[in-house]
């Protein structure tokens, strides 16, 4: 006679979340890959056909499609690259206390946290285009605001990493004439690379992630992914939509990848202080 096998406790620990996970996350992902073969109107169900890789063809033939491709990676990657390096710069300067009023710059550098994405994105529409300082191009508004988002967390990232670098081979180049911005460009940030990359990275991922409803609405005369989504989602084209979907999840693990990949990606300053 054989032995009933127990189920171990963590097995009924996990089980709610499980199904939660499954309900949430599992199930929708794999419908909205179905989706992505089909000519599907929540509307029309009825009328739903298998169009296989007509979703795509369709919307790589839309020249719309490919300014909006090309406006988002733009956005994504300058204002990654601005965030990152003024995060940087920010957290070397508060963290070796190098200005007056470090910990103001701290605050300063953290206080967007507080604030919600769509507060943040209408404050900076009506600032640069209807205030003193007006920026012709919806796009650059887009770009300041996101950057402004996006730097708390940059910010708070690179300032733990430094705690990483040995102090002593910055004094060394400030001994042999560097300045402090010189001795950043050239010592601190080389050993500091993982998390510059982690830093642009998720700043890149989370911008193309999360534009927020008041950011896209301005962009009207500026086409970018969201948009074209949304201009899909009022025709009832749940298909197309789908597929744009995946392509931002590809997008995103293929900058992932990349990053993880670059040379000297990982390894940690730990090393270079000890020799120091």
């Amino acid at each position: 006679m054989s032995r009933r096998r127990r189920v171990s406790p963590v097995v009924w620990l996990l089980l709610p979340w499980a199904l939660v996970y499954g309900a949430f996350f599992v199930f929708p992902f794999l419908f909205s890959f179905v989706l992505g073969f089909l000519h599907y109107n929540p509307l029309n169900v009825a009328n739903t056909t298998f169009v296989g890789a007509g979703n795509v063809t369709r919307l790589f033939g839309d020249a719309d499609f490919h300014s909006a491709l090309r406006n988002t990676l733009f956005f994504a990657f300058v204002a990654a690259t601005i965030g990152t390096a003024l995060a940087l710069i920010a957290s070397y300067l508060a963290s070796r206390k190098a200005v007056f009023g470090h910990s103001v710059l701290g605050f300063l550098a953290t206080a967007p946290i507080a604030v919600p994405g769509i507060v943040l994105g209408v404050g900076m529409f009506i600032a640069y285009t209807r205030g003193p300082v007006v920026l012709y191009g919806t796009m650059w508004v887009m770009i300041i605001a996101y950057v402004t988002i996006e730097l708390p967390a940059a910010y708070q990232q690179l300032k733990s990493a430094l705690t990483g670098v040995s102090q002593e081979l910055e004094e060394a180049g400030r001994i042999l004439g560097a300045g402090r911005l010189r001795t950043l460009i050239d010592i601190t940030a080389p050993l500091l690379r993982t998390g510059v990359i982690a830093a642009w990275c998720f700043i890149f991922i989370g911008v193309m992630r999360e534009l927020s409803a008041a950011i896209m609405l301005f962009t009207a005369e500026t086409k970018v992914l969201p948009v074209v989504i949304y201009d899909l989602n009022e025709s009832g084209d749940l298909g197309a939509i789908s597929v744009l979907g995946i392509m931002l999840l590809v997008l995103t693990l293929v900058i992932t990848i990349l990053a993880n990949n670059l040379p000297g990606f990982g390894k940690t300053t730990t090393g270079t202080k000890q020799a120091a």
